[in-house]
């Protein structure tokens, strides 16, 4: 069953506009050369992985709505960044946990959205 969109136009506009600019920080933090990246310390770097992609698909659900697509597109950015940072001369190394990591956090913002909808779905009957 289709629910009607309910999301405000601007708020849509507005997320859409911050998810391109968190995909664009996102992009350059994975593929700036590691001496340039700013210092995950503390073993800070997996939580930062996993805040970054709950940030970017919480911005694109906001943007778009819960689409398939859109949780694919994510997934497989998180794995070209790996990927990329593998072959990459510039000090940097992909890493499984490192990935994981992404997936976690796009999992967990991919619930929290489908968890928020439902209970709003049940208060409105």
């Amino acid at each position: 069953m289709q629910f009607p969109d309910r999301r405000h136009p601007m708020l849509r506009r507005y997320a859409a506009a911050l998810f391109a600019l968190c995909l664009a920080a996102v992009v350059y933090l994975s593929l700036v050369p590691g001496e340039m990246s700013p210092a995950g310390g503390l073993g800070l770097d997996k939580l930062q992985h996993a805040f970054a992609y709950f940030v970017l698909t919480g911005l694109g659900l906001m943007a778009v709505g819960r689409r398939l697509w859109l949780l694919l597109l994510i997934a497989g950015l998180g794995a070209g960044m790996e990927i990329a940072q593998a072959i990459m001369p510039h000090g940097r190394q992909g890493d499984l946990i490192d990935l994981a990591a992404n997936l976690s956090g796009q999992a967990l913002a991919w619930g929290l959205w489908t968890l928020c909808r439902a209970r709003r779905s049940r208060s409105r009957r």
